[in-house]
């Protein structure tokens, strides 16, 4: 139920009064850091659309929410990586009827990837939504046409605060806000005193490819770290066997590249050199070398 999610009342408040005010169909771009939370209150605002009983929350114990849950409910759809073909996809499944005879709901998931074609086709696809279809957009930031934003409600879910988490300010700083990461690290009880060297950072991201574990990620983070503290004593060489290591490990996972690059710039201050880093960064989402990147990015740093 939306009184269970324990961070952004604002935003709880205003979801549940779109659900009161019971439009026929509509196109919501909800966007943050914390993307498990926004797709959390994405499928909150689903349930909300489609449970039996709604009367001012949903109550997620009708067949509809538990389906919600599961991802198995019949007017529920969830793409990701949106491509071109995808968005005719759902433009076909747009274009039928409902499974269940209600509202449908398209969850459109990392938005940020889009590239400028199927933002045109979106654009298209949600200029006049059938009555009963909601799409729901979700994105880091509004990287986004103009013409998509000024078609759809805007909503930020702010990340939850240390406070809302139970951890200290440290703790909340190493993982930069991130709520699920959080979470797995307080279940597993993990330290963050124990040191992970730079040298080392292959490893960690090999078995974090695999593992997808807090621990490993943790490892990649504190590795990161150690060589933020130690570069000015780091020869150029070695600085760019770092950049190599972290390029060869990702691989083909440009998310995870992303998610690597992200963190460093969190080390920069000075505005000029962050502007840089962001501009390198960018080309991580189109077909450029990783390995030329990483060591262009990593010497910048």
């Amino acid at each position: 139920m939306f009184k269970d999610i324990s961070s952004n009342d604002e935003a709880k408040i205003f979801l549940k009064n779109e659900l009161k005010n019971k439009k026929k169909s509509g196109t919501y771009i909800l966007y943050g850091e914390d993307k498990e939370l926004i797709f959390q209150f994405a499928l909150s605002f689903s349930k909300g659309l489609t449970c039996k009983t709604y009367e001012d929350d949903f109550c997620d114990e009708c067949d509809s929410c538990k389906r919600m849950n599961s991802l198995t409910h019949g007017d529920l759809e969830i793409f990701q990586d949106i491509k071109i073909e995808d968005v005719r996809e759902i433009s076909y499944r747009a274009s039928t009827s409902s499974y269940e005879g209600g509202n449908r709901i398209f969850i459109l998931k990392d938005l940020d990837k889009l590239n400028k074609e199927s933002a045109n086709a979106l654009l298209k696809l949600i200029e006049e939504p059938r009555n009963g279809d909601y799409f729901i957009l979700l994105m880091r930031n509004l990287d986004l046409i103009s013409t998509i934003k000024s078609r759809s409600i805007i909503l930020k879910i702010k990340n939850r605060s240390a406070e809302e988490l139970e951890v200290t300010e440290d703790i909340y700083k190493f993982f930069r806000g991130n709520g699920n990461d959080i979470l797995n690290y307080k279940i597993k009880n993990l330290s963050l005193k124990e040191v992970f060297i730079y040298s080392d950072i292959q490893k960690a991201i090999d078995d974090y490819i695999i593992s997808k574990d807090i621990e490993s990620k943790m490892n990649i983070y504190k590795g990161l770290i150690d060589f933020y503290k130690n570069k000015d004593y780091i020869g150029k060489a070695e600085q760019l066997k770092f950049a190599e290591d972290i390029a060869n490990s990702c691989g083909k996972d440009r998310a995870l590249a992303m998610e690597i690059c992200n963190y460093m710039s969190y080390f920069i201050r000075d505005y000029n050199k962050l502007e840089k880093l962001l501009e390198i960064k960018h080309y991580i989402t189109s077909n450029v070398n990783l390995k030329l990147l990483f060591r262009v990015f990593i010497l910048e740093i």
